[in-house]
């Protein structure tokens, strides 16, 4: 029997799943706080609009996701299927039926995200409802200029990763068609190895905000 154990011991099988990790982002201007809730395991508690849950580390294989709003609200009980070494955003933004509002999760997964050696990743989401059509430029640290990236980058849209060496990004949101600056972003860093996802959500008077969810440490 000791044999037998050994030999199954012997670092000849196949590696340990990798896991996952998830996390959430309150993109409903206006909306609830929200309790989150994973696999009946609490994520978050009284979760406000714009802000980011810590990631949770999640095994290959389904789970489920519910964004309960603290008054009670209507909300959509999401079931997703995670890969081994790939992680997920689930994006909260709100859905009508109706006459109802409804809490309804897009998850989103990094797939891609693995930069080359010597560089850093980025792309671009959109869930900035109330901003109508919207064209989206970036700068990255080994170009000068505005590149254009999606014209129109339209709502729940969510860009390829872009790659380039380490330094800071910019990104220039414009009303689609028009070359006026409805947002242009501080400066973002994206480290060697690292990769990010720039978010668009809503602004109060049709504005847009932006937050920078980790994808890649």
């Amino acid at each position: 029997m000791a044999a037998a154990l050994a030999a199954c011991d012997n670092g000849n099988g196949p590696p340990p799943p990798q896991a996952s990790v998830v996390r959430a982002l309150h993109a409903i201007l206006g909306g609830p706080t929200l309790n989150v809730v994973v696999d009946q395991r609490p994520l978050a508690s009284a979760l406000a609009f714009g802000e980011l849950t810590r990631a949770l580390a999640l095994s290959p294989g389904p789970h489920t996701l519910e964004p309960v709003p603290a008054n009670s609200g209507l909300h959509v009980l999401l079931v997703f299927n995670t890969l081994s070494g790939v992680n997920y955003t689930a994006f909260l933004i709100d859905s009508v039926s109706g006459s109802d509002h409804i809490v309804d999760p897009v998850v989103v997964s990094d797939t891609g995200s693995q930069p080359a050696p010597g560089h850093g990743r980025l792309r671009l989401a959109n869930f900035a409802e109330g901003a109508g059509a919207i064209d989206a430029y970036r700068s990255q640290p080994d170009s000068s200029g505005l590149i254009p990236t999606r014209q129109p980058l339209n709502f729940r849209a969510v860009t390829s990763y872009f790659e380039s060496t380490p330094g800071r990004w910019t990104v220039v949101i414009a009303h689609n068609g028009v070359m006026d600056t409805l947002l242009a972003t501080d400066s973002i860093p994206v480290g060697d190895g690292q990769a990010r996802t720039v978010t668009l959500v809503d602004a109060p008077g049709g504005l847009v905000s932006w937050r920078v969810v980790p994808d890649r440490n």
